[in-house]
């Protein structure tokens, strides 16, 4: 997850007459108000916004404080300064929860994708400024799109830092032993007893089971979606325990116990954990969200071995079913109770906008600093983000079109505890059918006593 991000990133902006304001990028070309879609002649002039976030250190959110704050691009555009607030990821969501209800602090929020039907109630419409402002959501990913929703159908935020799932492999590995990067998760544990058999020492793949903000799910609804399963039915019903269920979460617990081509530590492994395991030079395959590729890339954070020889695919998909993974999008929208949604609305326009975003993915001039991520399939596409990023935007387009999110229900809190547990406790040698027919029983509960059915 973001927590675990970084980077700092510096630019130099200087004030000319035209359109109220200009800006001068990196390659020195005048930027005005108009570049972004922000309105001439600075109406906002002197208003301060306070931005519900986490993570200050994550590379993306770093170089957008820079763009945003005291002497920044965007301030000498409109006069708008932004206080990004630096909330520990931990505690994001139950903050967020208050300030929905019960506060008054901030303008602007982030959230992660299944938190939002807990608040989007209290999040502002946006379709009507949308509208005026012209702004292409089918650019979009249909997952970002249906997590900005809330239940009446209404655009409560736009996508601001997404994620596909992408697999990474070591291409020496793969080069030595003459093997095609796999397209299927079957075809992934082929090749990982393939690589354990012929590269003693070398844990195939690496996978995480242990209980950690829900990040043992990411692979696993996956597999459930690619098979045909579900975690819910359109009416909320709990039917990952369907037989297509059962199948698809054998199979993920068989990588770590029968095929045992990952680390048997791996019940214990979150995303930090796992992805070491392939930084390291542990382990010759991971599927994870594609923003590690900054990291993957960075002679500080990485081992020799492993520098310069890290691939990247889609994700892999189910044999003889599509190839759908989970893709995590934090929207970006406006509080009912802000003081200041005109003001709120050009920073959101500012941050989201592929302009600056394409700025922010194509800047690697210090490589710890560095974020690959973009939300808009023509920024995916772009040849400038593809050059400073080794084509994996080009590849997490591709992903994306098949992708989708979690569910969007004001119980997922809730739910995903019940998950991420029952996960780990198969991976830890409980029966699977058993256990997953428990979860459901539980989940049935959470949504009968939410008033989802009766």
């Amino acid at each position: 997850m973001i927590k675990a991000e970084n980077g700092v990133y510096r630019r130099l902006g200087v004030t000319v007459s035209l359109l109220g304001a200009l800006a001068l990028t990196a390659s020195g070309t005048a930027q005005t108000a108009a570049t972004y879609g922000l309105k001439a002649g600075k109406p906002y002039n002197g208003t301060q916004l306070k931005f519900l976030i986490c993570c200050a250190t994550a590379g993306q959110f770093a170089q957008m404080i820079k763009l945003t704050g005291e002497g920044s691009e965007f301030q000498k555009l409109t006069g708008i300064t932004v206080k990004w607030e630096n909330t520990p990821y931990e505690a994001l969501q139950q903050k967020i929860l208050v300030e929905a209800t019960t506060g008054n602090t901030y303008d602007v929020v982030a959230w992660v994708d299944a938190w939002g039907e807990a608040f989007k109630s209290q999040m502002l419409p946006l379709q009507s400024r949308i509208a005026a402002d012209k702004i292409n959501m089918k650019d979009y990913p249909n997952a970002y799109i249906e997590a900005s929703t809330d239940a009446s159908g209404n655009i409560v935020g736009l996508p601001f830092r997404g994620h596909p799932l992408v697999l990474f492999y070591r291409k020496d590995v793969f080069k030595d032993l003459g093997l095609k990067v796999p397209t299927t998760w079957q075809d992934v544990v082929k090749t990982a007893a393939t690589i354990q058999q012929k590269k003693p020492g070398m844990t195939g793949l690496s996978t995480m089971y242990g209980v950690s903000a829900g990040q043992n799910l990411f692979n696993w609804v996956s597999m459930l979606w690619g098979n045909g399963g579900d975690i819910l039915d359109k009416d909320g019903k709990p039917v990952f325990n369907s037989a297509k269920g059962v199948q698809a979460t054998q199979f993920y617990i068989d990588i770590l116990r029968k095929d045992k081509v990952t680390n048997p530590a791996a019940t214990t492994f979150a995303e930090p954990e796992s992805s070491s395991e392939l930084l390291q030079g542990r382990a010759a395959m991971w599927v994870g969200w594609w923003w590690y590729w900054a990291r993957f890339s960075d002679p500080k954070g990485v081992a020799p071995a492993v520098l310069n020889n890290v691939g990247f695919a889609p994700a892999p998909g189910w044999a003889g079913g599509k190839t759908q993974n989970y893709a995590l999008i934090w929207p970006l929208g406006i509080f009912k109770n802000s003081k200041n949604p005109d003001a709120s609305w050009e920073f959101i326009k500012y941050v989201t906008s592929t302009e600056v975003q394409k700025k922010v993915a194509a800047n690697r001039s210090i490589p710890a600093e560095a974020d690959n991520t973009i939300v808009t399939f023509s920024g995916m596409n772009d040849a400038r983000v593809n050059a400073a990023n080794g084509g994996i935007p080009k590849v997490g387009a591709q992903a994306l079109t098949t992708a989708r999110t979690l569910p969007q229900v004001k119980t997922w809190a809730e739910i995903q505890s019940v998950l991420e547990v029952g996960i780990n406790q198969m991976a830890t040698g409980a029966d699977v059918k058993a256990t997953l027919d428990r979860m459901a029983k539980d989940v049935d509960a959470i949504q009968k006593r939410a008033g989802y059915y009766k």
